[in-house]
């Protein structure tokens, strides 16, 4: 994992104060302990933090905030994408050229130039929490992965745009109140939990699962669900129709053996060491049993 964090004054009369953002970004050392580094705009109204824990591209080239060819847009990404080999192909197909061998952040640029932010979205695949500056468009793009497996939260304090990986981050900010959200409060009382958007914090928000968040330097936030979990949308109705149960059967388990057999492929730079792992848990479980002799 790494961590970012963000501030972007949509009030045009603030600044960053690049000390706040490295305190913030600081806070997370723990997520990322081969480096940080942070980017500040020209006018003072963006600056990007980024904590690095290196990963796919071990390089320098690889370190975030990364910006285009020409400057004009910056990511900080924490995260994986798993599918960024395909789509960095298809991106120098397509004329862009890469400046790192293998890096899964510089994609996210490059993709963004050639498709724009919702086609960005449809196109990769992994878990992430990331934050993309345009300059020239002057906006700023938080997106969080479909499943929400990577954190990411925000605030909106006095015409200045909070974002980080962690609450306490966004806490280090002198004009953010640490104080309880009462519903908040109320629906983990309830239910044992605080949905998204809300969190235990007044004035913090959690992206939710599957959306981006896009805030302009007039202020406007607009939210968009790119992603749906909910069912029905598989299209297997045709497919099943006159089929015996015997046959149903069959087209849900080979199903599932397919996508079982794509989610491990396309996450085998880890689960390539899965095998490993369980044979050496078992020969100490069975060790510990006395079922065998442990030399």
């Amino acid at each position: 994992m790494c961590g970012i964090a963000g501030i972007f004054c949509v009030d045009p009369n603030r600044t960053v104060d690049d000390a706040v953002l490295v305190r913030m970004r600081d806070t997370m050392v723990h997520r990322g302990p081969d480096g940080g580094a942070v980017y500040l705009s020209a006018d003072k109204r963006v600056g990007l933090a980024h904590r690095r824990l290196s990963i796919i591209d071990l390089s320098n080239a690889a370190t975030q905030p990364m910006p285009n060819e020409d400057e004009t847009v910056w990511v900080t990404f924490n995260g994986e994408i798993y599918n960024h080999l395909p789509l960095r192909l298809e991106l120098e197909v397509a004329g862009h050229s890469f400046r790192t061998d293998h890096s899964d952040t510089e994609v996210l640029l490059h993709g963004y130039e050639e498709w724009g932010i919702d086609g960005l979205t449809k196109r990769i695949d992994g878990d992430y929490a990331i934050g993309l500056w345009d300059s020239a468009k002057g906006s700023l793009f938080l997106i969080r992965d479909r499943a929400g497996v990577k954190p990411l939260y925000f605030s909106l304090q006095g015409g200045v745009l909070l974002f980080a990986s962690e609450i306490k981050a966004i806490l280090e900010h002198p004009a953010v109140e640490r104080d309880v959200d009462p519903m908040a409060m109320y629906h983990y009382l309830s239910f044992l939990t605080t949905p998204a958007p809300m969190t235990m914090f007044k004035g913090i928000y959690k992206l939710p699962a599957g959306h981006s968040l896009e805030v302009t330097k007039s202020g406007k936030l607009r939210a968009t669900r790119y992603w749906d979990a909910m069912p029905g949308l598989a299209g297997t109705n045709g497919d099943l129709a006159g089929r015996s149960s015997a046959a149903r059967e069959e087209f849900y388990v080979s199903g599932i053996r397919d996508r079982l057999n794509q989610a491990v492929e396309k996450r085998m730079n880890v689960g390539v060491f899965l095998p490993t792992v369980l044979k050496s848990l078992a020969i100490v479980y069975l060790g510990m049993s006395g079922l065998v002799q442990m030399k």
